[in-house]
């Protein structure tokens, strides 16, 4: 049988890969006196190949224990990337409780504050000016409760009337709104005036020279209409302009019309029946008197 080439490399490879470690470990098991010559030679060949294997080891040793660190560091990072996910959701909720709380404190304090019979009312929907202004909302509270003309106020101050009302919900039209006139005063010299809507975010009034207005002056109800409430704030002056004997002055309402929940609807002092609307509706709540839901 013929013996090829090949067959010889492979079996020198095979000697050699035998060879090595056996040659390495004779090396360390030999004493180094009494150790013939062989031996000694032995010993120096396999010196410099056994602190390469060692060395070689330990490279391969530090790169696993290096890939098994990353792998539970990576492990690590994920789980407390989904633990502080969790904790910031769980924050967002609180805050949204806590506003909400704080609404309802708020609320709840101006119902005792007011001697008027109220009516709560949800914000259900809004409408919104080109400039994302808003210039109308909605309440949950349709014809049973409420009608047109009834005076709507919130904890910040006084919000509009209703405009229509419909059978599962209301509209109101804002103090802001240009058709909006209300009865109101200076807080600070008690000079009446009436409170005109200019549409967007502000109003304007009227008051007489005789009676400086300064800019924060407040701006609040005067009973005068019998609709709001007396002494229910409306806004802060931000502007006053000056003419021959009339101070024009631009108040920036209280409520922020973007950010109600709830809103009070008033009871007692509601406007009269238009007569060419017809009768009232069947299950519209008396004077002083509130209907159960």
């Amino acid at each position: 049988m013929a013996i090829t080439l090949s067959t010889v490399r492979s079996a020198a490879l095979l000697v050699v890969l035998l060879g090595v470690p056996l040659t390495l470990l004779y090396g360390t098991t030999v004493q180094e006196r009494g150790a013939g010559p062989l031996d000694r030679a032995v010993r120096r060949v396999g010196a410099p190949l056994e602190s390469g294997v060692g060395y070689a080891a330990g490279v391969v040793g530090s790169i696993f224990e290096r890939w098994i660190f990353q792998a539970q560091t990576l492990e690590d990072k994920e789980r407390l990337e989904s633990e502080n996910r969790d904790l910031r959701r769980e924050l967002r909720q609180l805050a949204r409780l806590e506003e909400e709380n704080r609404q309802l404190r708020r609320s709840l304090q101006m119902r005792e504050q007011v001697p008027e019979d109220l009516l709560s009312a949800e914000v259900t929907g809004g409408e919104q000016s080109a400039f994302f202004r808003v210039i109308k909302v909605s309440i949950d509270r349709g014809a049973r409760y409420v009608r047109p003309g009834m005076a709507v106020i919130a904890a910040d101050g006084v919000v509009g009337r209703v405009d229509r009302a419909y059978d599962e919900h209301s509209d109101v039209k804002l103090i802001t709104d240009p058709a909006s006139r209300v009865a109101v005063e200076i807080a600070r010299t008690h000079e009446p005036a009436i409170l005109e809507g200019m549409g967007e975010d502000l109003c304007r009034l009227r008051v007489p020279s005789a009676q400086p207005v300064v800019e924060g002056d407040m701006v609040q109800t005067s009973g005068a209409d019998e609709l709001f409430p007396k002494g229910h704030e409306i806004g802060r002056v931000v502007a006053v302009e000056q003419r021959a004997d009339v101070q024009i002055v631009d108040v920036m309402p209280s409520v922020r019309f973007d950010r109600i929940d709830m809103v009070w609807v008033v009871l007692a002092n509601a406007p009269g029946e238009d007569p060419s609307a017809g009768s009232r509706p069947p299950h519209a709540p008396a004077q002083g008197f509130l209907p159960v839901p």
